[in-house]
């Protein structure tokens, strides 16, 4: 009986383990995709997480998203702003996409702007704001 018990214990031990083990933790950064129904809204992330944003855009017009000065240090830009087109014709919408890594803990809005770059003074045609909330 005793031999029995041992056994049984033996398997229960290693079942915990091995349930341990295979559980979903926090290892690898999660990545949030952002789009332009997303605007205005709050989002809670973690330290070493991804933020990617997907704006509509049309790249015969001159006009072109730029993120507002980031005051604080919450977000930090991944790599160079891409242009994905919807079709092949000249001048064809599309979508511009951001990347940002989340670097500090804190709440801070990300803010970004559709302008013509070269008409100073000019307020944007549209603006795009998220409020970051990080743990």
């Amino acid at each position: 009986m005793n031999f029995r018990r041992s056994h049984l214990l033996l398997l229960l031990v290693a079942s915990a383990t091995a349930f341990a083990l295979s559980a979903p933790g926090r290892a690898s950064a999660g990545m949030m995709a952002v789009t332009e129904s997303d605007n205005g809204r709050e989002f809670t992330l973690a330290r070493g997480d991804r933020l990617e944003i997907s704006l509509p855009a049309t790249s015969g017009t001159g006009y072109t998203w730029q993120a507002a000065p980031i005051a604080d240090a919450l977000v930090k830009p991944v790599g160079d702003t891409k242009f994905k087109l919807d079709n092949a014709m000249p001048g064809a919408s599309g979508h511009q996409i951001f990347r940002f890594s989340i670097e500090a803990s804190g709440t801070g809005t990300l803010e970004l702007r559709y302008i013509r770059p070269w008409e100073k003074g000019t307020p944007p045609a549209k603006v795009f704001k998220i409020l970051l909330i990080v743990r």
